[in-house]
């Protein structure tokens, strides 16, 4: 999505091609369309093997030339022709797909209405007029704050497809994975789709054999969409070898590993474990990758042989669905490792950022402020709901409460925990501040975790309930955690929402400033497709460049002065506001 509209008559013709109904979707959503599906709808003439591509596309010019093929007439069916032709049937069209327009993207994006509103012109008044119109609303969308957020994204995760680290000295072909639960299962489906060899390895076959349904399950999915044809879908299943502690010969699959990549459990000591029994079997040019979201990695290879073989590789979850991966290195860890890890990485699809070895990494690290904020307002009386839709209304995928019984609350806490400490050592310090962080103990000691355990923040208890109530048992604590002076119950949505981003923005310049990231193109993209930053305010550095340098930090005064030194304007953030300079340049980097 780059906030535009299919130029170049792209509104008018398509139509023309599919029929209007089917175009209507295309031009909204993108989807992609498999060649079958594609000739099938009239969107292409014909589909051939690519080997014969130019072959057969010579034939066809030539045959066109010699008036052998004739222009292909769509058949206009009763239900095309009532849409299409008839007043009414335009009005139906138009009326359903604006109503859908409007529940996927809430209003907060001026493409979707453009592109609806050229293919009317089109219909009623003829291509003329649609192509007329469709270059005016281009030329609008292309100025928008929207578009320019979107296009930011797009060269940002373009330029993500550079390896920074350079060509690796050794191509990966065959990854050990270590652990076959969510996580682990994840990395060995999006490896085996791109070519990959995985071994798959659990501690027993109970747990194999949950990860791999887990594999099969997805996979099966696609074959029912044709999404992977049989030749495909097997392909993929065969490259997968499962493996446990009592297959005898596990050590000799995993001596011929080129990367081992371990999700196992979120304890120093099991890492330590690992990379121990890991060294004695693999060769000596295997790499050693973590999937820990806050281990430090350095601490992970101070036990290592070879600690320049160790890499952190921190995925998000769901694995298959989630595009971000932050590649970690420690001070040790060897270019060729990092660059053959950023490779692994943009051969599964990912979207690929470089991260310096900090508490939290940089995704982790701004969500942390973010959601002591949020925990903040509910001690100060804020109603979880109000908050939860405020960040809704922003653009967020899930309101900030509601994050928390997702990943978990015990996850929630380990995550937050795992922040507070001394500057020094690469902690936040005072940015951790604001909220007594003891209320998420009780929620873990009281077993409310989250949607997993059907008890959180909400009460899951009714599965058909849209909108689920506030746990009896977290109220209970919600007042005793209730701040005796500061009242925040009848803050305004812009306020609530204020005091939550900018806490992550606060955090994500911070990481720039000290080099956790390599540049504010990176932050942004890691925003957005790591915790789902809305993309149309284009990520924390792009939202800031919208609002001003100088305006935040107006905004970030006045928020310290009532609430505390946590809300402290960066060094960074401050040259901006006084050069009046950006943080992303208007030129794609």
């Amino acid at each position: 999505m780059l906030g535009l509209l299919p130029g170049a008559g792209g509104t008018q013709r398509l139509p023309k091609l599919v029929g209007a109904q089917t175009a209507i979707q295309m031009m909204l959503t993108g989807e992609q369309v498999r060649p079958a599906k594609a000739k099938k709808i009239g969107l292409v003439d014909s589909v051939v093997d690519p080997n014969a591509l130019e072959r057969s596309a010579i034939a066809t010019a030539v045959e066109a030339a010699d008036g052998k093929i004739k222009p292909r007439k769509r058949k206009l069916g009763w239900m095309d022709w009532f849409l299409e032709k008839t007043p009414i049937g335009r009005k139906v069209l138009f009326d359903q797909a604006g109503k859908a327009m409007q529940k996927q993207t809430k209003g907060k994006y001026p493409a979707p209405p453009a592109i609806l509103e050229c293919a009317k012109a089109g219909l009623e008044g003829g291509h003329a007029v649609g192509s007329k119109l469709e270059r005016e609303l281009f030329g609008k969308l292309a100025a928008t704050p929207e578009s320019a957020a979107l296009r930011g994204i797009f060269f940002g995760a373009t330029a993500a497809k550079k390896n920074p680290f350079g060509e690796p000295t050794r191509k990966v072909e065959t990854i050990g994975i270590l652990g076959a639960g969510l996580m682990g299962a994840g990395i060995a489906e999006v490896s085996i789709a791109k070519g990959l060899r995985v071994l798959l390895k659990d501690k027993d076959q109970v747990g194999l054999s949950r990860g791999e349904g887990m594999i099969a399950k997805s996979l099966g999915a696609k074959l029912k969409k044709k999404r992977l044809t049989t030749y495909e879908h097997d392909s993929q299943i065969s490259r997968c070898i499962g493996l446990t502690d009592e297959t005898a010969s596990w050590k000799k699959h995993f001596a011929q590993a080129d990367m081992v990549i371990e999700a196992v459990f979120e304890e120093m000591s099991v890492k330590h474990k690992v990379v121990r029994e890991m060294e004695a079997i693999i060769q000596p040019h295997c790499i050693i990758a973590s999937n820990t979201s806050t281990l430090p990695i350095g601490e992970i290879a101070s036990v290592a042989q070879r600690p320049e073989n160790i890499v952190g590789m921190h995925y998000f979850s769901p694995v298959p669905k989630m595009p971000l991966l932050e590649v970690i290195t420690h001070d040790k860890t060897a270019p060729h490792v990092a660059a053959a890890a950023v490779e692994v990485g943009i051969q599964q699809g990912k979207t690929v950022i470089a991260v310096k070895d900090v508490p939290g990494f940089y995704v982790n690290r701004c969500l942390g402020p973010f959601l002591v904020e949020a925990m903040a307002l509910q001690q100060q009386g804020a109603d979880p709901l109000k908050i939860n839709q405020a960040l809704l209304d922003f653009g967020m995928p899930v309101g900030g409460v509601t994050l928390c019984d997702e990943v978990g609350i015990d996850v929630s806490r380990h995550v937050v925990h795992n922040l507070v400490g001394d500057p020094q050592k690469g902690y936040l310090g005072v940015r951790m501040e604001g909220a007594d962080l003891r209320m998420l103990d009780k929620f873990v000691e009281a077993g409310l975790l989250g949607r997993k355990t059907g008890k959180g923040f909400f009460d899951y208890s009714d599965p058909k309930a849209k909108e689920k109530p506030i746990h009896k048992d977290a109220l209970a604590i919600l007042k005793d955690f209730r701040h005796p002076d500061k009242d925040a119950s009848r803050l305004s949505s812009e306020a609530m929402v204020d005091r939550m981003m900018l806490r992550f923005v606060v955090e994500a310049i911070h990481c720039l400033q000290s080099g956790v990231i390599r540049n504010a193109r990176d932050g942004d993209v890691a925003a957005v497709m790591g915790i789902g930053f809305p993309p149309f305010r284009g990520g924390p550095f792009m939202y800031t460049d919208r609002l001003g340098a100088d305006v935040v930090v107006q905004k970030l005064r006045a928020l310290q002065k009532e609430h505390g030194t946590h809300f402290e304007p960066p060094e960074l953030l401050l040259k901006h506001a006084k050069d009046g300079t950006k943080f992303i340049s208007s030129s794609p980097e």
